[in-house]
């Protein structure tokens, strides 16, 4: 059916010990190294472990020493290692060594202040400004206009004396401040700490030296063998507010103005204030500047010089970031997650659900699928997750087996395929935590094989965010502004209506469009060819970007729009008639606009006709899907969707398809698999490694099969196309 099968039927029932879990070990593997055999006894692929960073570090050459013989007896009793990068989280500071020996290299940001009084002029006026260094003070006139700059007036006690011109304004300052009071620095669970500014490079170099350099000149010969990757943890650009602030803060570097200035031909200031305040000459194209500036420069300065350090040591940079399920965080903590996580050869995520009804959470992001995305996409289909039932535990609740099989299965299905993890397994035996490690590494080896068949892509709406978002003072700097909302929910949602499908999708970027090659009606980049693209809340989009879903258009590509047809250009901030340009292809099949209102979904396939689906499943009745004490089922345009059914199709080098099915819900599953030009179907079930013939019959050109599995069941079926 399949070339190699043999091979591949012995694989997966005695699964290569690498595609197991790995236990993240707190305080360090020293500490841990007297549970080496315990971890070998339970099958765990290996440990993440560190230095532990004891009193001298990083100058005590025996910690360094032990350091290493703890990793290698590991390595040399069959287990592999990954590299944790830092003293608890987040990483940066070495556990505060860079700082200390580097002041310079602490995080700052822009504290911004806007007086509440309107001052009308002409007349003269005083002002005392906000403590520390202030770097602009304006006058922002509220019948339009630039800003005035009156920072020069300031004098040695820190006040303004300065005249108001004719006109109405209101006084607007910018100070310089460490980033510690109510930011991640004090609110960490490792420990208060001050932070590095992830925006200076030269702050990452330091870090490297202290930390990568060490591990290199121990352990540099097991690069990439004993040693399978370096894990970075939670690093942001901390220029928000954990609890409730006094000002707005934005993230800042002494080298902004003149980096701004010399890319955007305009002072970094102007932008600063569309940011804050939606003031000033084409705020919104400020907006998108200023987040897009952020977004490069951390990407490059952060996440970029540990990729470079990485692969000139032949080893991959991984890691994941902070709070990736929520799409307000990643602008004021990154500028854009995607950026950076396109600088890290193996993205991950944070994971601290492990009940199946939370981690099918509509309203957080699939972050499990965005970064296997960008691993997908952009990377070499590495990435990773750090799981733990740590929300369930914090609730005093002991979660089963089932529910932690159910977690690697909904990882594996959205993409992630490495497990990293903080799960506490001292209620479970050895037996069933060997057991565990075999289920994982089981669905580790199948689902490396091939590609993800993935035909739609789903736009991560940076612009339109960057546009909307404005930075707040209250918990959380959240934005609950109606623009900010739209975006942030109608994104996840978006992404959650096609998974509730079984639809395979990447989330892309305006670059990859940009990038793309449109060719026999598919938006190709490299391995991937995108039959019909969504767009979710999209309201700011490049016009490089319009013209070309306009030429999609006239390729037959599918292009679907949720919440409208564009209006603002990223390039201007203004309106450029994308109306005009896009509303000729109303009404035909591949172009679809879907308004955002109360309650709003994807219609069904009927009225998606370029919303293309080779593999669908379908319940054999309402009661297979029944959801909820009152019995609720979700039928769209006739469809009954299996909202607890997650799927996973790879394209194989031969042809074949390769479909992982997992059953999210409490209740038994029981209906059909149905695969476009399917001609047999094998599975191959986790639970045991054994491989079975599976009936089925081909209509219509499809092939039908059968299928049930139990509440958190999964199970693989290879489809011979041939």
């Amino acid at each position: 059916m399949q070339k190699g099968l043999e091979e591949i039927k012995r694989n997966f029932k005695n699964p290569p010990r690498e595609y197991g879990i790995y236990p993240i070990l707190c305080g360090g593997i020293v500490q841990s190294s007297e549970k080496i055999e315990q971890y070998d006894r339970q099958g765990f692929a290996g440990v993440v472990g560190a230095v532990p960073y004891e009193k001298d570090f990083p100058y005590d050459e025996g910690e360094w020493d032990r350091t290493e013989r703890a990793f290698r007896a590991y390595i040399n009793k069959g287990m592999q290692t990954w590299i944790y990068d830092e003293d608890g989280y987040p990483s940066g500071t070495a556990g505060g060594v860079v700082i200390d020996e580097h002041p310079e290299y602490e995080a700052v940001g822009l504290y911004c202040y806007e007086y509440w009084r309107t001052l009308e002029g002409p007349m003269s006026y005083r002002a005392d400004v906000p403590g520390d260094q202030l770097f602009k003070a304006l006058l922002l006139p509220l019948s339009g206009g630039e800003a005035i700059d009156i920072t020069d007036t300031l004098n040695e006690k820190n006040t303004l004396h300065f005249e108001i011109p004719s006109g109405a304004y209101h006084l607007f300052t910018m100070s310089i401040r460490r980033l510690f009071d109510g930011t991640h620095a004090a609110h960490s669970y490792a420990e208060p700490r001050n932070y590095i500014n992830l925006l200076d490079a030269d702050a990452t170099g330091a870090f490297i030296k202290v930390t990568h350099e060490n591990y290199a000149r121990k352990l540099g010969d097991q690069f990439s063998k004993g040693v399978r990757a370096f894990f970075t943890d939670e690093p942001s650009l901390i220029a928000w507010n954990i609890t409730a602030a006094v000002y707005p803060i934005v993230p800042w570097h002494k080298d902004f103005p003149a980096n701004f200035q010399k890319k955007y031909g305009y002072p970094v200031e102007l932008a600063v204030t569309a940011v804050v305040t939606k003031r000033g000459f084409k705020y919104k194209k400020r907006r998108c500047d200023f987040w897009e500036f952020v977004a490069d420069t951390v990407a490059n300065n952060y996440f970029g010089v540990i990729q470079d350090w990485c692969r000139a040591h032949n080893i991959p940079s991984s890691g994941h970031m902070l709070e990736e399920e929520r799409l307000q965080t990643h602008v004021y903590d990154y500028g854009s997650l995607y950026k950076c996580a396109k600088r890290m050869d193996w993205p991950g995520i944070d994971e601290l659900e492990s009940e199946p009804l939370r981690l099918m959470d509509e309203k957080n992001i699939p972050i499990a699928r965005l970064l296997a995305s960008v691993a997908d996409v952009h990377g070499c289909g590495e990435s990773f997750t750090e799981f733990s039932d740590h929300f369930s535990r914090m609730e005093n609740k002991q979660i089963g087996m089932n529910w932690i099989r159910s977690s690697v299965n909904w990882h594996f299905a959205m993409g992630i395929n490495n497990m990293t993890t903080f799960y506490h397994f001292e209620n479970f035996k050895d037996s069933e935590i060997r057991e565990l490690n075999e289920y994982n590494a089981r669905i580790g080896t199948l689902i490396r094989r091939g590609r993800r068949m993935s035909k739609v892509a789903l736009l991560y709406p940076e612009a339109a965010l960057w546009a909307a978002y404005t930075p707040t003072a209250e918990v959380r700097a959240m934005d609950n502004s109606e623009a900010t909302l739209r975006i942030s929910e109608t994104f996840p949602k978006a992404a959650w209506e096609l998974l509730h499908r079984q639809i395979d999708f990447d989330f892309i970027d305006e670059d990859l469009i940009r990038d793309g090659i449109i060719e026999n009606g598919a938006l190709r980049y490299k391995n991937s060819a995108y039959e019909c693209l969504v767009f979710p809340a999209a309201d700011v989009l490049s016009i490089g970007t319009v013209k070309k879903i306009k030429t999609m258009l006239d390729a037959e590509v599918g292009i679907i729009l949720i919440g409208g047809i564009p209006k603002i250009a990223r390039e201007t901030g203004e309106e450029a008639g994308f109306y005009e340009m896009l509303s000729p292809y109303i009404g035909k099949p591949n172009f679809t606009v879907v308004p955002i209102e109360s309650g709003w979904t994807l219609p069904g396939t009927s009225k998606l006709p370029a919303l293309p689906r080779p593999v669908r499943i379908y319940p054999k009745d309402v009661r297979t899907v029944l959801t909820g004490a009152e019995g609720k089922v979700v039928i769209i345009d006739g469809e009954i969707i299996s909202s607890s059914m997650l799927s996973h199709t790879r394209i194989l080098d031969d042809g074949s398809l390769q479909v992982f099915l997992c059953n999210m819900g409490g209740s038994i599953y029981d209906g059909t698999l149905e695969v476009q030009d399917g001609k047999a179907a094998m599975t191959a079930s986790p639970d045991n490694g054994k491989f079975a013939e599976s009936s089925g019959k081909s209509e219509h050109g499809a092939l039908k099969t059968a299928i049930k599995l139990r509440p958190y069941e999964a199970c693989f079926y290879l489809i011979d196309m041939n």
